[in-house]
């Protein structure tokens, strides 16, 4: 029974049930974590009963990103498996990686998650530290990792985990935002657009949630990785083209007796000929024409 036209006037049949639209979150006036609290069911990142519109943003499946005109997007594989366990997004030399986990339906990962990841880091050889952020309690780290030159470099990132409705969204921030709050501000901004999808299937806490390619990406990335291939295999072709042309000139003249540049009907003096064997040894030409 379609139900859509009706005037407000009128009265629903009794058997037929009204469904109710969840209401959008209005978030308050202010930025969050700037001029005021930040609130995550009315400031983001949403749960998609409280944003089931993609309003542009792209579908990678347990999670949905705003689409940003020349924003950098990375799928991040795992290794092996060639499963999709996060996105990379680069914010100019600032770069974001967005994972989603399962939760408890009764209570937040982030409280339970924090003292483990900073002791995983200490205990890597980097350091950390929790502190006050503008999305709540946040870990600001150094990673251990290698220069160019060999030695020991460490590298600054920030640890964002935000609780949602039986989900964990991390974040992980490199780069100048990762120490600059000035620079993290519209990082953060576009963190809270993103949309979580957990579904109604029951997982373990801290189960990650596999997200997918959209469609026609994939395809895509097959046909410029093949694309890639062939113009490799043309630029080796045409590099040992030469070589071979080469060679076959000289084996031609060779043949001919014909020394290059010397006046046509003249020829030059036949080579001389090898030195006699000593013990049985062939003695190579003083002048081989080719090695």
């Amino acid at each position: 029974m379609a139900l859509f036209g009706r005037k407000k006037s009128q009265p629903l049949p009794d058997d037929v049930e009204e469904l109710e639209t969840p209401a959008r979150p209005q978030p308050a006036e202010g930025e969050p974590g700037v001029d005021r609290d930040w609130d995550r069911a009315s400031d983001g990142p949403y749960d998609v009963s409280e944003w089931p519109d993609l309003d542009g943003r792209v579908d990678l499946g347990a999670l949905r990103v705003p689409a940003v005109q020349g924003m950098q997007m990375r799928l991040d594989l795992e290794q092996g498996t060639g499963r999709v366990v996060g996105v990379t997004l680069g914010f100019g030399a600032s770069q974001a990686q967005l994972q989603v986990f399962a939760a408890p339906r009764t209570m937040g990962l982030w409280d339970e998650l924090r003292p483990d990841i900073a002791r995983g880091l200490v205990d890597a050889g980097g350091a950390a530290e929790i502190v006050e952020g503008m999305m709540g309690k946040e870990i600001r780290a150094r990673m251990p990792g290698r220069a160019p030159d060999g030695r020991v470099a460490f590298q600054p990132a920030r640890f964002l985990g935000i609780d949602g409705p039986r989900w964990f969204l991390r974040v992980v921030v490199n780069g100048p935002a990762a120490t600059d709050d000035t620079q993290l501000r519209p990082v953060l901004a576009y963190v809270r657009q993103a949309v979580v999808r957990r579904g109604d299937e029951p997982r373990p806490p801290r189960e990650l949630l596999e997200l997918t390619a959209p469609a026609g990406v994939v395809e895509a990335a097959a046909k410029q990785a093949q694309a890639r291939r062939e113009a490799a295999q043309r630029a080796a072709a045409e590099q040992a083209a030469p070589a071979t042309a080469v060679l076959r000139t000289g084996d031609a003249t060779g043949v001919a007796g014909i020394a290059p540049g010397a006046e046509p009907g003249r020829h030059r003096a036949p080579a001389p000929a090898p030195e006699a064997p000593q013990d049985g040894v062939p003695k190579a030409p003083n002048k081989p024409e080719f090695t």
